[in-house]
């Protein structure tokens, strides 16, 4: 075995076993027995409903939504929360690539159908990222872009100020948290107006409040079409972010 190795492991993600530094990520039990999102789900959001002829969630169908159509990979389990909280608080980077990879592999195809200019990631504020040392969803838009080869715009989108964590509100005040909280970076107008079609990408999605305030923003900065993408979702009525 490598010092390399032996000093830096590299584990599986959900069940923390130590892996070949050349494999695909995650052990094959952990990753076969992932709960990778199918049908049926809301033609909007991506999030698994019940029945296919409910066509949207709980949450879509209240209100009308700036984004045209986004998709998940994984169900929001205490399996994949545990996983994406290794990678976005202990900067387990090969997690990230794993991710991003899955990703790829599972939603390239419907990626690539909407045909986005640029990807941007879902922006997180200065003082946050200096404290886990990288923004994770830059760095899973940074990945999936290198393999779709679709540009991405990290700091396309700024976050002006501090946000209380998302999943500790309810609607009404997710919405007054984010308000007015987030911006088109001003160094990026002259380019964003010219784009028609726009993917963002973010870790974690249930409500959407997030997403659809960076669509909202992104609609009045001139983009026609704003998509989203992202690692995993929450049932429909499950898990409020």
């Amino acid at each position: 075995m490598r010092a390399l190795d032996l000093l830096f492991p590299v584990k599986c993600p959900f069940c923390g076993k130590i892996l070949n530094r050349h494999g695909p990520g995650a052990c094959d039990s952990c990753r076969t027995g992932l709960p990778v999102i199918t049908e049926p789900c809301c033609k909007r959001c991506g999030k698994p409903i019940f029945t296919p002829e409910e066509e949207y969630c709980a949450d879509c169908q209240k209100k009308d939504s700036p984004v045209c159509r986004g998709t998940a990979l994984w169900v929001y389990d205490e399996q994949v929360k545990k996983a994406i909280a290794g990678f976005k608080y202990e900067g387990c980077y090969t997690d990230g690539d794993f991710f991003a990879g899955e990703l790829y592999h599972y939603r390239g195809n419907k990626i690539r159908s909407w045909n986005p200019d640029v990807i941007i990631p879902v922006p997180l504020y200065w003082r946050k990222r200096w404290f886990r040392g990288f923004n994770q969803a830059a760095y899973l838009a940074e990945k999936l872009g290198m393999l779709l080869q679709i540009p991405v715009l990290e700091h396309a989108l700024i976050r002006t100020r501090y946000t209380r964590p998302q999943n500790s509100l309810d609607n009404r005040k997710r919405q007054r948290n984010l308000k007015g909280a987030i911006e088109v970076n001003p160094g990026y107008k002259g380019q964003i107006c010219r784009f028609r079609r726009v993917l963002l990408l973010d870790d974690i999605y249930t409500t959407g409040a997030t997403i659809r305030e960076c669509a909202v923003i992104l609609r009045k900065a001139g983009v026609e079409n704003v998509y989203f993408s992202c690692l995993c979702i929450g049932r429909d009525n499950e898990y409020r972010r």
